[in-house]
């Protein structure tokens, strides 16, 4: 029987025929175990039928001839079946725990094996000498063995298709070489009778499995809630009680040892005390009483009891009246222990509104103060305010001192703002590295004194472990207003202010009002109209051209995009991306700005180059090379022309994933740049672990080579640091002749700037370099085509 590689076993294959029943790995064991039983009460019947069969193969045929034949395959089959009889034997006269049942399968299934051979054989060789009487009595004598140890076989599979393969092909083989047209039918519907045999026998031993199977589930179900019944007995602590009509408590009959144990719990619990005396003052003691005294049943009442060294204990006492002829008796039930229990439910109570950290409120509780807040607004003069905390420099804490010391700062961070609230604020932490506080002054004056004091403690330095951190906060602060029932609005207008705040810089705070309202707007609408924009074609791209140093021959031209709004005209990037690169819009635009500027591309000369901008966002797109790909395939453009132009800001995330990128993207055939060189980003490590074609001087440097010895000297730098890295080097900004020929004189190979062109429309540029005519769709058409090719 053939097993998985998990440890389960199969017992079919695709290759034997088709797919077994997965048995678990504890149940195999017992399933041989259990095909070994069953296989011992057939056993004999099958070694029986063996050796009769062959007796009376060999009375029949031996008047017909191949007397030598026969007398060998008598030998051979007495041999076989009479050695198994006896191997069985010693197999059955071992200890039970002892045997080896896998190796008892792997023996019948090589008597299988043999049998099969000789049952094969027999009719190849008799049936060419027998007449038709003969033929008849042989394939009686053959299809019945087939059949009959088929499904006696079928307990262990692998040796019943090793029995009935060959004994039925054998039959198969024997009817095709008789002549006649009758034999070749006859062979044919033996093969088909051997194919249904097949399925007869994986059939029945598949039902013996998953009866096996359900027999074993039912058991370990039985075991298990015999387990569980068990221990139940063993560790129950119910306890009976009885009152008398008066509700004092009776002399009780002989119960569970538990009944003493709780009675003797504290020393007013003993019998002859009323029921209600012997717990805790309080409502739950109260409701008791009721119950008692209006003689109503009462189940799962929970009420606290004190033992004898004053800790607090919680029972569960059921209880109905005992009335016998309408007369009333008193009172009977069951009590238990559920100290456990309820501090269990405490304590999951405390959790779901208590951060397990800091031990402060959470978003919950916090949520349910405002809004109970909002239902009661405060009387004047006094100011209410919700405050948004965020620390500034929480990630460094994480990043550089490990998961732990953010803890830890958190735990401090909380003890600080509990240290400067007063008594009647209420301190949250809503999650992570923010918290929340809802505070109350006698007016905005005292307000504000609070805020710059608050903000200006909080940027105290923190020890943490003898290191030190400097996690200061920025606060958004959002005053309660009449017009405001949600809490929502109040923890998004204090959001708002929030991210305001952290725009200002850190360690500020910020006053909501209605412009961040309306900003906030604004951010929407634009992000609005920008996916409108992308649906209706109102993207353009411009272009600007990129010139020889020294000839002033245009050598490249840089796409720029542009927004053609329908009431705003055209709109450049500066008010567009950075909404765009927020709610993810980038990745298709910059997707459309490649398939649109190499569309455009064909109309230039094919020693101009074409350069595209690609925003970080779209470096970890799954998609950019495959838009490049086809982009470049589209065009029937040389892929050297293209030039990917990615900033520092880029490199500075995921910096080992951003290069396995660029790399691939090199792999393609385009030139890498590095565009804005030196504002600030820079790691002379990315230059070297990056081979880039080109680096771009940003226009911050050019702009002051006139009048500034430090930005020659920079500028300069730069030129000379491409040269020796065997990189090409590009100046933009350049406004003046005066730049230009400086930058000509450093050796930097190309410049870019006003001083040349303005960014315009393709057809706007035919002064500066000879366009041809399209021979792509035009870049109107470029995102429609994108779309259906990605619907497709």
């Amino acid at each position: 029987m053939p097993y998985r590689q998990d440890g389960s076993a199969t017992l079919w294959s695709l290759r034997m025929l088709m797919q077994g029943v997965e048995v678990p790995e504890k149940h195999i064991p017992g399933l041989r175990a259990q095909q070994m039983n069953s296989m011992s009460r057939i056993t004999n019947v099958i070694i029986l039928s063996n050796v009769l069969n062959i007796i009376a193969i060999l009375a029949i045929f031996l008047n017909y001839g191949q007397t030598h034949f026969l007398y060998a395959w008598s030998v051979c089959g007495l041999i076989i079946n009479i050695g198994a009889w006896f191997k069985y034997r010693s197999f059955l006269r071992i200890n039970p725990q002892r045997r080896s049942n896998r190796r008892a399968i792997a023996d019948f299934t090589r008597v299988a094996i043999c049998n099969g051979l000789l049952w094969g054989l027999a009719p190849i060789v008799v049936l060419g000498t027998a007449d038709v009487q003969g033929h008849m009595v042989m394939g009686i004598i053959s299809a019945g063995m087939m059949f009959a140890g088929g499904f006696l076989l079928s307990r262990i599979p692998i040796a019943a298709i090793y029995y009935i393969v060959p004994s039925g092909l054998g039959l198969a083989t024997a009817l095709m070489l008789q002549t006649g047209p009758k034999y070749s039918i006859l062979s044919i519907l033996m093969v088909y009778y051997l194919m249904v045999l097949l399925v007869a026998v994986a059939w029945t031993h598949r039902q013996f499995v998953e009866q096996y199977l359900g027999r074993a589930a039912i058991q370990e179900q039985s075991e298990l809630i015999g387990l569980l019944l068990r221990d139940f007995e063993e560790s129950t602590s119910d306890s009976l009680w009885q009152t008398d009509e008066a509700g004092v408590l009776q002399e009780l009959p002989i119960v569970a040892e538990a009944t003493d144990s709780l009675w003797s719990a504290n020393e007013v619990l003993r019998r002859g005390a009323p029921l209600t005396s012997i717990f805790h003052p309080g409502e739950a003691r109260d409701a008791l009483q009721a119950a008692l005294e209006g003689q109503v049943p009462f189940r799962d009442q929970v009420v606290p009891i004190k033992d004898g060294n004053g800790e607090m204990h919680w029972w569960s006492v059921t209880g109905k009246p005992v009335i016998e002829r309408g007369q009333f008796f008193g009172f009977r039930g069951v009590a238990s222990d559920v100290t456990q229990s309820k501090k269990i439910e405490d304590r999951i109570a405390h959790m779901a509104h208590y951060d397990g950290l800091t031990g402060l409120p959470n978003r919950i509780t916090m949520q349910e103060r405002l809004e109970s807040l909002l239902r009661r607004q405060p009387p004047p003069p006094a100011c209410r305010a919700l405050l948004m905390m965020d620390l500034d420099s929480f990630k460094w804490v994480n990043d550089t001192l490990g998961h732990p010391a953010g803890d830890e700062l958190l735990r401090q961070v909380a003890a600080r703002i509990r240290a400067l609230s007063e008594p009647g604020d209420f301190v949250a932490r809503l999650g992570g590295d923010e918290f929340a506080m809802v505070v109350e002054r006698r007016n905005v004056h005292d307000l504000h004194g609070f805020l710059d004091q608050f903000a200006s403690e909080m940027s105290e330095l923190y020890d943490v472990w003898g290191s030190t951190a400097n996690s200061s906060a920025s606060i958004g602060v959002r005053l309660f207003d009449p017009a405001i029932h949600d809490s929502r609005t109040m923890f998004r207008q204090a959001d708002l202010a929030l991210y305001q705040a952290k725009h200002l810089g850190k360690a500020k705070w910020c006053m909501f009002d209605d412009e961040l309202e309306q900003r906030a707007q604004a951010r929407l609408d634009i992000q609005e109209e920008l996916q409108r924009a992308i649906d209706r074609n109102e993207l353009r791209i411009h272009f600007q051209p990129i010139v020889d140093a020294t000839t002033h021959k245009t050598v490249a031209c840089e796409t720029l995009l542009r927004w053609q709004h329908p009431e705003r005209g055209l709109v450049y990037p500066g008010e567009f991306i950075e909404h765009a690169e927020e709610n993810g819009l980038i990745t298709r635009m910059g997707e459309w700005v490649i398939r649109a500027a190499l569309a455009e591309a064909t109309r230039l000369p094919e020693h101009v180059r074409i350069c595209v901008n690609i925003s970080p966002l779209q470096v970890h797109s799954a998609s950019l090379a495959s838009t490049i790909v086809n982009a470049i395939a589209a065009s029937n453009m040389d892929p050297s022309r293209l030039e990917l132009e990615i900033t520092e800001t880029a490199l500075m995330s995921n910096t080992e994933f951003t290069l396995r990128r660029l790399h691939q993207l090199r792999s393609l055939g385009v030139r890498i740049a590095l565009d804005d060189f030196g504002t600030g980003f820079s790691s002379l490590n990315h230059l070297r672990s990056f081979p880039f074609d080109r680096i771009k001087i940003d226009r911050t440097f050019v702009s002051d080579i006139e009048t500034r010895a430090d930005s020659q000297a920079i500028t300069k730098s730069m030129v000379s640091l491409a040269r020796s890295l065997g990189m090409q080097c590009t100046a933009e900004g350049v406004e003046t002749s005066l730049q230009a020929e400086y930058l000509s004189k450093l050796g930097c190979e190309e410049l870019q700037g006003y001083f040349f062109s303005h960014a315009h429309p393709l057809e706007q540029l035919g002064h500066l370099v000879q366009l041809q005519k399209a021979s792509v769709a035009p870049p109107l058409q470029i995102l429609e085509a994108g779309a259906q090719s990605r619907a497709s």
